[in-house]
């Protein structure tokens, strides 16, 4: 079963992967209370884009495949995208519903 804390971990192992290609006024920062794509988050859609392909590898050399960026993710109401605590939470509930993990 793939754990909160293991979740979070992917996650900021791939926010410090970004952040070795921006400036550091542009980096994001690495704590699970953290901004990720929010109101004052430095990260743009492209960014973004990049990041949820990051994770989305990342679980797959967990053997679990996931896609972050499907239409119902992105156009919930409450992103899971706005810190690494709800991103993280967001995964593993995602998770156990598809593969029952």
């Amino acid at each position: 079963m793939l754990s909160i804390d293991a979740t979070k971990e992917i996650i900021l192992d791939a926010i410090r992967q970004l952040n070795l290609a921006r400036l550091p006024d542009q980096q994001l920062e690495t704590q699970s209370t953290s901004a990720i794509f929010a109101q004052d988050s430095p990260l743009d859609s492209l960014g973004l884009v990049a990041l949820v392909i990051d994770i989305e590898e990342a679980l797959l050399d967990e053997g679990i495949e996931i896609s972050l960026s499907d239409e119902k993710t992105m156009s919930q109401r409450h992103s899971p995208f706005r810190t690494v605590e709800t991103l993280a939470h967001f995964i593993v509930d995602k998770v156990t519903s598809e593969h029952g993990q």
